[in-house]
């Protein structure tokens, strides 16, 4: 029920902005949701905290290099691709966030939805 609610609420969000509707309705409806998904980030949070704390020592060393191997390499491309594309400028806090944002994602994101097996 909470991931429908997640995504009806996307798609009525992004109508309201692509269309522009401006009135009290619209406005708390955006707000709204912008509550809900400070609240679901934070219920994903604790959701992958606790499965985490369910895991092995092994399991969880074996995350943790893979996070870091795959920050390095993807950090590593993007200073790679910014030096081809404009030499001139490389933006380490642009490159650095998204990386590590994505590394994590990719690493630790089936802890949110699922148990230990």
């Amino acid at each position: 029920m909470l991931y429908t609610t997640f995504v009806v609420s996307t798609i009525i969000t992004l109508f309201i902005v692509y269309r522009d509707i401006d009135n009290l309705f619209s406005s708390k409806f955006v707000i709204s949701y912008v509550v809900f998904l400070i609240l679901y980030f934070i219920y994903f949070i604790i959701t992958t905290a606790i499965n985490m704390g369910k895991l092995k020592w092994f399991d969880i060393r074996k995350r943790i290099y893979r996070f870091i191997t795959s920050f390095v390499f993807l950090s590593g491309t993007s200073i790679i691709c910014y030096y081809f594309l404009e030499p001139t400028e490389i933006d380490y806090y642009r490159i650095f966030p998204i990386t590590f944002g994505t590394s994590l994602g990719v690493v630790f994101f089936d802890l949110a939805f699922l148990g230990r097996k």
